[in-house]
This record gives structure tokens, sequence and C-alpha cells, in this order.
């Protein structure tokens, strides 16, 4: 029997960098309806989303996924 694939995690800090560096965490956090405290979790390199999460904060920018992880079609490929 074949052993499921497992799930594939993306940096959160992936999308932090798509904002100017000044930009404060308040106003990230705008954009993605979650807290600024949210957003200083995701600024940590360990931080990662599901797919699901990743698709979903990519939507709110108005951005496919692939866009911001260049990665998110090898699991798919495997």
């Amino acid at each position: 029997m074949k052993r499921p694939k497992s799930q594939p995690r993306y940096q959160a800090h992936q999308l932090i960098k798509l904002f100017p560096a000044n930009t404060w965490a308040s106003q990230i956090a705008q954009s993605f309806d979650v807290s600024p405290e949210t957003i200083r979790r995701w600024r940590n390199p360990n931080t990662t989303f599901s797919s699901w999460e990743a698709d979903r904060y990519a939507i709110k920018l108005g951005k496919h996924p692939s866009e911001i992880w260049i990665n998110w079609f090898d699991w798919y490929d495997r």
C-alpha cells in the first residue's frame, strides 16, 4: 500500500516580503484580517502555512499562491 504524500508547508514570511520593509505590522494585518501579533509571528521563518492557508492569504492580495511560493506545484508533480 502506498504511503500518502505529506502535505507541503509554506513559509509565512514570504507574504511579508511583498510589503515594503518599513510597513507596520498593523498595516499588513489589515490586508489579511488578522491581528498585528499574527503578523509578528509570520515574520519568523519557522512559521508556516498549510496549502489552504497559503491559498487564502495569497488570494487576499489578488495573487495566485505560485506567485509567492515558487514551489507551489512541486508537491503535485511528485
